[in-house]
């Protein structure tokens, strides 16, 4: 494997982790605003969600609708 193949595959890695961080903090800032009612707050959340699902993929707007879609415990 040469240099420049290594350095890509953990381009490529450090950006998946950085996407996963940064879907992880939108679904706990998504539930934190859903907890306390803060409708204005699910909204923003979701609007970032759509931006990042627009360049980069990933369903997280699908991840936060099934969220609202779960039945509360």
């Amino acid at each position: 494997m040469s240099n420049v193949t290594r350095l890509a595959d953990r381009r490529s890695s450090t950006v998946e982790d950085a996407l996963a961080s940064i879907h992880a903090a939108a679904i706990a800032d998504y539930l934190t605003a859903s907890l306390a009612r803060d409708w204005d707050g699910m909204r923003i959340v979701r609007r970032r969600a759509e931006q990042l699902d627009a360049k980069h993929g990933g369903g997280l707007v699908d991840q936060l609708d099934a969220l609202r879609s779960q039945p509360a415990a």
